[in-house]
C-alpha cells in the first residue's frame, strides 16, 4: 500500500507557526533581542507611515503631485485617502504625516480598516478553499497575519499592498464563477465584476495591471478590452481632481525618477543584484552596475509573462504575475511580498495530488518569521525574498527545461 505524502496545507501551516511562535519565544526569553532586526529598515520611525503620509499628502489634492516626489500612487489612490483626511476635524500639511498619523483617533481608525480588511480576506479565502473548512482556514489566515511580510511588513507601514491582494483574490474567484461564453449570452456581473475589481487595484498600486495579461493567455479578449477600458478610466479620470493634465505628466516624472533608482535591499531584481555585489565588496561600483541590473530585471518581466503562455498549471498564471508585482517594481520594500498571497491561495485550490511540496516549503517559508536569520549578519528581508527567488527559479524550470525535455523524449520516441 502507498503511504501518503504530506499535505501540502499542513506542511505550510506548520512551518509558518514554527518560525512565528519560536521567534516570540526567543523575544521573551531575551527580553526583546531581535525586535529591531525584523523592523522594516530596522528602526521604528515610520511606523504607519505608507498610511498617514498619502493621508496628508490628499490634504492638497490639486499640487501634491508638484510638492513631493513621494506621492507614486496613482490619482484614484488619493481619492480614498482624501475620504480619511476629510473624517478628521484638523488640517495638516503635505509633510505633517506624523503629526497626522498621533491625532487622537487616526490610528484607532487605521486598525478598524486593517480588522476589517482581515475579515474580509478570510471570507475570500472561505471562497476560494472551500474544501479545506472554515476552521483550518482560519488557521491560514492567522499565519500569514503573524508573518513578517504582514505583521511588520504591510500592516506596520499602513501599505495598501495587502488591499490590492485582497482585491485581485477576489477578482480570479469572481473571474471563474460564471462562463457561460455562448454567443448571444448576457455578461455575468461577477466576471464583470472581477474586471473591476482589478481595474480599482491597479487605480491603486499600478502593477496590478498586470493581471490583464490572463485574460490574453485565456483568449478572453472581449473581457481583456473591457479590463482596458476600466484600468484607463480609473488611471485617467481622477487626474481632474489632481492636477488634470499637468498632474499626469509630473506624476509620470515621478516614477521616471523612481525607475532609475537603486538601493541595497533584498526585495526586488535590480536591488537584490545590488545587495550582492555590496556582499562582494564592489559597493563603490553600485552605480556602474545599475543599469546592467537594470536588464536582468527586465529581462525577468519578460520571461515571466511568456511563461504565462508557456505553463500547463492555471494557479502559475498567479505566480508569475504576483511574482513580478513582489520582485520587479525597482523602488519597493518588504510590503510587495504580501503579494504571494495570491499564487498561494491559488496553489492550495487545485487539487491535492497536483499541489508539490516544494511549493508549500517555499511559501511557508516566506510566510513567517524567518528566525534561524538571527543567527547571520543578513537582514531579515533576506529570508523573506530569497524563497520566491528559489520559487520562481524552480518554476522557470519546471516550465521549460522539463518541458522541453519531455518534448525530446516524445520526439526520440
Amino acid at each position: 500500500m502507498k503511504k501518503a505524502g504530506p499535505d501540502a496545507y499542513s506542511l505550510f501551516l506548520k512551518i509558518s507557526f514554527a518560525g512565528t511562535i519560536l521567534y516570540l519565544l526567543v523575544l521573551l526569553i531575551t527580553g526583546g533581542y531581535g525586535a529591531e532586526w525584523l523592523a522594516m529598515e530596522n528602526n521604528f520611525d515610520n511606523f504607519l507611515t505608507d498610511h498617514f503620509r498619502h493621508i496628508a499628502f490628499a490634504s492638497d489634492m490639486k499640487h501634491f503631485y508638484f510638492n513631493t516626489n513621494d506621492a507614486t500612487f496613482p490619482p484614484f489612490a488619493y481619492l480614498l485617502y482624501y475620504l480619511l483626511y476629510r473624517i478628521n476635524p484638523n488640517s495638516w500639511a503635505v509633510n505633517q504625516w506624523k503629526e497626522c498619523r498621533d491625532y487622537q483617533y487616526n490610528p484607532l481608525v487605521y486598525l478598524m480598516l486593517a480588522i476589517l480588511l482581515v475579515l474580509v480576506f478570510k471570507l475570500v479565502v472561505d471562497k476560494l478553499l472551500p474544501q479545506y473548512g472554515n476552521e483550518r482556514n482560519l488557521l491560514l489566515v492567522i499565519a500569514v497575519v503573524c508573518s513578517a511580510p504582514m505583521m511588520a511588513g504591510a500592516l506596520e507601514r499602513g501599505n495598501i499592498s495587502f488591499l490590492t491582494a485582497v482585491m485581485l483574490l477576489g477578482a480570479l474567484y469572481l473571474k471563474d464563477t460564471d462562463t457561460d461564453t455562448r454567443p448571444g449570452a448576457v455578461i455575468p456581473w461577477k466576471r464583470e465584476a472581477a474586471l473591476l475589481l482589478i481595474a480599482a487595484a491597479s487605480g491603486l498600486k499600478l502593477y496590478p495591471a498586470i493581471f490583464g495579461v490572463i485574460y490574453i493567455v485565456e483568449k478572453r479578449y472581449k473581457e481583456g478590452m473591457r479590463l482596458l477600458v476600466y484600468g484607463l478610466l480609473v488611471f485617467l479620470v481622477p487626474f481632474i481632481f489632481c492636477g488634470g493634465i499637468l498632474g499626469l505628466i509630473q506624476y509620470l516624472k515621478i516614477l521616471f525618477f523612481f525607475e532609475n533608482q537603486g538601493y541595497r535591499s533584498w526585495t526586488n531584481v535590480r536591488n537584490y543584484l545590488l545587495s550582492i555585489s555590496d556582499l562582494l565588496g564592489q559597493y563603490e561600483n553600485s552605480a556602474y552596475f545599475v543599469k546592467y541590473f537594470r536588464i536582468a530585471e527586465n529581462l525577468y518581466l519578460i520571461f515571466c509573462i511568456v511563461s504565462m503562455f508557456r505553463t500547463k498549471e492555471k494557479w502559475k498564471l498567479a505566480l508569475y504575475t504576483a511574482g513580478i508585482m513582489a520582485l520587479y517594481v525597482p523602488f519597493s520594500y518588504r510590503y510587495t511580498s504580501v503579494y504571494m498571497l495570491i499564487p498561494l491561495i491559488m496553489y492550495l485550490k487545485q487539487d491535492k495530488d497536483k499541489q508539490k511540496i516544494i511549493y508549500a516549503v517555499l511559501f511557508a517559508l516566506t510566510f513567517t518569521i524567518p528566525v534561524y536569520g538571527l543567527l547571520t549578519p543578513l537582514a531579515a528581508d533576506f529570508f523573506i525574498f530569497t524563497p520566491i527567488y528559489i520559487m520562481m527559479i524552480y518554476s522557470f524550470i519546471e516550465d521549460w527545461c522539463r518541458k522541453k525535455e519531455r518534448q525530446n523524449n516524445e520526439d526520440r520516441v
